[in-house]
């Protein structure tokens, strides 16, 4: 029984490094509104459009958010908890002078640290307008991802960029997985992966921002947006979902465990072994 206790020690040490530490999905909330918050580790949500803005007398502009199924009329990829997501369009008249948008901006509880995994989806279907989102440092964007007649890596400020880049084709049924990785003081890496029913699959973008702490930029709060897309078809819609930060181990930390988890195997079996009854 010693030794059982320990490999189930060892086994709840590698389970708690991986824990989340901010976490939430669409399947929280009845509705979407601004100030809103059903997660853990984030602050509320700050909902912003432009919608209903007139011009020679009437409405000109459509933007907003809404939870819902984002394979619904739409042909984005199903990235749905409990069969819905958080959506959002913006689209104005083909005379309007005025550009819809619509964001969605949220803050950490905490800045975001070394080791630390932002991970969330993306789904849509066509590429016109803006669609993307935004790493943050209050309004200045340190990452971001921007698709809009293809799609493009945002690096902010002076900050360098390597990076891996696939060409992004239009494809239905689009699913959009994000991963952000602190990995020091002052970079990050970055991976985006698709999966869709046509177009480019799998690893698109990956690299890494350097030079973040010489800028005294700390990553504290995100950003999703959508802005003149063509109409107000729900194809043109962005949605989202998913959301979570988790504390990954560092490298000598997954050898330790699996180092552990070895010798806890290996006095186990001694000890059974050493039980069994001699055969004849």
């Amino acid at each position: 029984m010693k030794y059982l206790n320990s490999a189930l020690f060892f086994g709840t040490t590698a389970s708690t490094a991986f824990a989340l530490t901010a976490s939430d999905d669409a399947s929280n909330y009845a509705t979407w509104n601004d100030t809103d918050n059903q997660g853990t580790g984030f602050a509320a949500w700050s909902l912003n459009d432009n919608n209903g803005s007139v011009e020679a007398g009437a409405v000109s502009v459509f933007a907003g958010n809404f939870l819902g199924d984002s394979t619904v009329n739409s042909g984005a990829g199903d990235i749905n908890t409990t069969g819905q997501s958080f959506g959002m369009y913006a689209n104005q008249d083909v005379t309007s002078t005025v550009n819809a948008f619509s964001t969605a901006i949220r803050s950490f509880d905490s800045t975001l640290s070394t080791n630390d995994q932002f991970t969330f989806q993306l789904a849509l279907n066509y590429d016109n307008g803006n669609k993307g989102f935004n790493i943050r440092h209050y309004g200045d964007t340190v990452f971001g991802f921007d698709i809009g007649t293809g799609a493009r890596i945002n690096v902010g400020g002076n900050y360098t960029d390597s990076s891996n880049i696939a060409i992004y084709e239009y494809g239905g049924t689009s699913l959009i997985d994000v991963t952000i990785l602190i990995t020091s003081a002052n970079s990050l890496n970055y991976q985006i992966s698709r999966t869709s029913a046509e177009g480019t699959q799998g690893m698109l973008f990956s690299g890494s921002v350097a030079g973040i702490a010489a800028q005294t930029i700390e990553i504290n709060n995100f950003e999703f947006y959508v802005s003149a897309t063509d109409n107000g078809d729900a194809q043109n819609n962005l949605y989202v979902n998913s959301l979570s930060v988790s504390e990954v181990p560092e490298p000598s930390a997954y050898a330790l465990f699996a180092g552990l988890a070895a010798i806890t195997l290996t006095l186990s079996g001694r000890r059974v072994s050493a039980t069994q009854p001699l055969s004849c």
